[in-house]
């Protein structure tokens, strides 16, 4: 009894707090009327996805809207083992003073290292635009470094947000934790017979 008590309580714990997320902005990659891409970018989108067509710089695009702080929220596909790939900073302009949070290249180390495996990667990175060195506006920055192979960074399902939003888990995780839950029920029920 007191093992289903608690498992109620976590339960409610985690619905309550992720009832209090505030996401500050949210992209799905339908198109870029959201983004200001640098003069040149190579950004493009298809299927909710976002990817570039080249590298080596200039491929910047940034949020059209700026912020203070938060977490930036992705999912992450770099398909190169090789180095290069994805990145995601702040900048405070178009671009201007930026600092790269995120990264898959191992010539230029960042706080969080992307992995480039051909597989998507969930990720939350937090910001503070004004203790980075950027300014009250900072802009969400993405660019593909260093490849000139296209679509060797992909991005999808992007979010700043006040908390870090964990990935949603795939349909199979679902049945298996229904599964486990099950013979936990089996187990109770023979243990209290």
């Amino acid at each position: 009894m007191k093992r289903i008590l608690l498992a109620a309580l976590l339960c409610t714990t985690a619905i309550s707090q992720s009832m209090a997320t505030t996401i500050y902005f949210t992209e799905n990659f339908n198109d870029l009327s959201a983004w200001t891409p640098k003069a040149g970018s190579y950004a493009s989108v298809s299927g909710n996805v976002l990817s570039f067509s080249s590298g080596n710089s200039a491929g910047d695009i940034f949020t059209t809207a700026s912020y203070t702080s938060g977490f930036i929220n992705f999912d992450y596909l770099g398909a190169s083992p090789a180095d290069g790939g994805g990145y995601v900073g702040v900048s405070s302009g178009f671009p201007n003073n930026h600092v790269w949070l995120a990264g898959s290249s191992t010539s230029f180390a960042t706080p969080t290292s992307l992995i480039n495996d051909s597989t998507w990667h969930h990720y939350s990175v937090a910001f503070d635009a004004v203790a980075m060195g950027v300014g009250a506006n900072g802009h969400i920055m993405l660019e593909q470094y260093a490849n000139n192979t296209a679509g060797q960074g992909q991005f999808r399902n992007l979010s700043v947000s006040d908390v870090a939003i964990v990935a949603v888990p795939e349909p199979e995780t679902y049945a298996m934790m229904l599964a486990g839950l099950g013979l936990l029920g089996v187990m109770i029920r023979r243990k209290a017979a």
